[in-house]
């Protein structure tokens, strides 16, 4: 919870209070591995924070399984469109690791900003968190090599080889498991 503190204080510049009045509307749940903290076709009605874990955002079609995103330790998670609209997703979150969500719900949040617009600052932060990386994962498809995407996902998120599958991984730069082991050695070679 320390770094939800210094988002608040530091990075939001709102007060202690506004933490303590944001936190006594958290609740917890405990995900094991493999359970899923949404499945496609439900209604995402909260914004959770990853107290630790490691987690995954898939889609599904007749083909299978495609990663979307990551959610690690001090990251917020959500099925944010269906969050921001109320209607069903058609993603899942998967915990890939045992792990541990504070979250809020959809209706306890707009009734903080309905008390104190100083919480559309958290909101603004939120939105604007999804939206950057969104476009950063567009844009590398359609701008970047399967080579470049790794690279680019190793430095936003130091270690993911260490916390998350190599399948996983392909599936996110949208290649083969094979294809993303040969990127990794002509890397190494090339170094």
């Amino acid at each position: 919870m320390e770094s939800l503190i210094t988002l608040f204080t530091e990075k939001l510049g709102l007060d202690i209070d506004h933490f303590e009045t944001f936190a006594a509307q958290l609740k917890v749940k405990s995900l094991k591995k493999k359970e899923h903290l949404i499945s496609e076709g439900s209604v995402c009605n909260f914004i959770g924070f990853v107290s630790s874990g490691t987690l995954r955002s898939y889609v599904k079609n007749n083909e299978g399984e495609f990663n979307n995103d990551f959610y690690f330790d001090n990251d917020f998670v959500s099925a944010y469109t269906s969050f921001l609209t109320q209607m069903p997703t058609n993603c899942n979150i998967e915990a890939l690791t045992d792990s541990t969500i504070h979250y809020i719900s959809y209706d306890k949040l707009n009734k903080l900003i309905a008390q104190d617009n100083a919480f559309l600052k958290l909101s603004k932060y939120i939105s604007d968190t999804y939206f950057i990386r969104k476009c950063k994962r567009e844009t590398s498809f359609l701008k970047h090599s399967a080579t470049e995407r790794l690279e680019g996902l190793s430095a936003l998120y130091p270690g993911i080889g260490q916390r998350v599958s190599q399948y996983h991984i392909a599936s996110y730069l949208g290649v083969k498991p094979e294809s993303l082991s040969r990127i990794k050695l002509l890397t190494y070679i090339n170094k």
